[in-house]
């Protein structure tokens, strides 16, 4: 037999020839058309079982979908809803506009918000970081490094 495409070589096709010729065909066994209506059967009704399930599962996304759109309508519809009613509500006179908004709005200038606290200049800072040779915690940070390093 080639094992490329699993024929019989001409020898071997040759062989089987004059094998049939001589011995005759080869009965099957007496049950063998039984079994093989029994396998389409059992097939058969494996089909039908699987169908079922697959309309099972079909109806059940038809079903979460249907849930879904109701959803979304019924929040567009309560949208819709407040648009509509919102107007027409009792002790709101109307929604102001932003420029009326942005009028009402004080606003506190920042010169004023400075001048609440004292706030140290520049040359203030700059002669304390000379008095002191930097900041404190320079120091700090450069001892638990140094100590770092030397672990």
């Amino acid at each position: 037999m080639s094992k490329d495409y699993e024929y019989l070589s001409d020898s071997e096709l040759d062989k089987l020839i004059e094998n049939v010729e001589k011995e005759g065909l080869v009965n099957a066994p007496d049950d063998f058309m039984s079994e093989v209506l029994n396998n389409i059967e059992d097939f058969s009704e494996h089909q039908k079982i699987a169908s079922v399930e697959n309309h099972r599962l079909a109806n059940r996304n038809i079903l979460d979908y249907s849930i879904y759109c109701m959803k979304v309508f019924g929040s567009i519809a309560a949208a819709i809803l407040i648009m509509v009613m919102v107007p027409f509500i009792k002790g709101v006179e109307r929604i102001p506009d932003k420029e009326e908004v942005v009028a009402q709005t004080t606003v506190t200038p920042r010169e004023e918000i400075v001048s609440r606290r004292y706030v140290r200049s520049r040359e203030e800072v700059l002669n304390e970081t000379d008095k002191t040779d930097g900041p404190a915690f320079i120091d700090d940070i450069e001892n638990w490094f140094s100590s770092f390093i030397s672990k």
